[in-house]
C-alpha cells in the first residue's frame, strides 16, 4: 500500500476536522441520539457537570482553523507540521467515530478502545508540539497548536478514565466493593497520575493543565452541593487541581 502523500494528509485533516465537528449535530437532525441520552443522564460522582463537556466547542472550532493553518505554504514547509499531520487527522477521525458509535448505541468496549487510541495519539500531539516550543522553532501557527493539543490531551486524560469507570460500571465491575464516593476518588487518581507525568515531559504545559484542572472543577460543581460522604469527591478534585498546578509551576521552572 502506498504512503500517503502530503496533500492526502492534509486533504483528510480538512476532512475530519470538519466531521468531528458536524457529527455532534446529528441527533437534532433526528439520527442517533445524544451522548447523554445514551448514558441516561446518570451522573456517578467521577462526572464532571455538564458545562464542563462545552470544551469539545473549542476544541472542534480550533481544530478547524488548524485545518486552514496547515494548508498554507508557510505550514507545508515547516517539519513539525508534517510530523504532526498524520497523527492529527488520525485523532480527528478517531473522534469523529467515537462519537458515531456513541450516536447510534454502539458497545461501550468500542468506544474504551477508540478513547484510549485517541489518548495515546493526543499525548503524542502534545509532546511533539511542546519540543518545538522549547527549541523555540519558528512555526507558524506555533501558539494554536499548543493551546489545540494541549487542550484535545487534557482533556482525554480525564475522559478516558471517565470511559473506562462506564466500562466498568457496565460490566457490574465497579464500585469494585467501594462507596460509590471512594470509587469516584480512586478513578480521578490516575488521571491526575497521568497528568502529573505528562506536565512534568511536556515542560508544565498551559494549555494541558488547564483543560484537566477545567475537568477537575467540573467534578467540584458536581459534588459541591452533595451530602457528606459524596462532597468528599468535590475535596479530592480540588485537591488534585492544586497538586497539579503546582507540579506545573515546578515543571516550568525546571525546564
Amino acid at each position: 500500500m502506498p504512503a500517503l502523500s502530503a496533500s492526502g494528509r492534509r486533504t483528510l485533516n480538512v476532512v475530519f476536522a470538519i466531521t468531528q465537528a458536524l457529527v455532534p449535530a446529528l441527533p437534532a437532525l433526528g439520527y442517533g441520539i445524544t451522548v447523554g441520552a445514551r448514558d441516561g443522564f446518570a451522573s456517578p460522582p467521577e462526572v464532571p457537570a455538564g458545562y464542563a463537556f462545552s470544551i469539545w466547542g473549542v476544541i472542534f472550532l480550533l481544530s478547524l482553523i488548524y485545518a486552514v493553518v496547515q494548508v498554507l505554504p508557510s505550514a507545508r514547509a515547516t517539519r513539525l507540521y508534517a510530523q504532526i499531520g498524520t497523527p492529527s487527522w488520525v485523532l480527528f477521525a478517531l473522534s469523529t467515530l467515537w462519537m458515531m458509535v456513541a450516536q447510534f448505541d454502539g458497545p461501550t468496549a468500542l468506544l474504551l478502545v477508540i478513547i484510549l487510541a485517541m489518548l495515546a495519539i493526543a499525548l503524542r500531539l502534545l509532546l511533539e508540539v511542546s519540543a518545538a516550543s522549547a527549541r523555540q522553532e519558528d512555526v507558524p501557527g506555533r501558539q494554536l497548536l499548543a493551546v489545540l493539543f494541549g487542550l484535545y490531551a487534557g482533556w482525554l486524560s480525564l475522559a478516558a478514565f471517565l470511559n473506562i469507570s462506564t466500562f466498568l460500571r457496565e460490566q457490574d465491575l465497579a464500585p469494585l466493593g467501594l462507596a460509590n464516593w471512594q470509587y469516584a476518588i480512586a478513578i480521578l487518581l490516575p488521571a491526575a497520575l497521568l497528568v502529573a507525568v505528562m506536565l512534568g515531559r511536556s515542560r508544565g504545559q498551559g494549555w494541558y493543565l488547564i483543560a484537566a484542572v477545567w475537568g477537575l472543577a467540573g467534578v467540584v460543581v458536581a459534588n459541591m452541593d452533595a451530602a457528606l460522604p459524596q462532597a468528599y469527591v468535590a475535596v479530592a478534585a480540588v485537591s488534585l487541581a492544586v497538586l497539579l498546578s503546582a507540579i506545573a509551576l515546578f515543571s516550568r521552572r525546571e525546564a
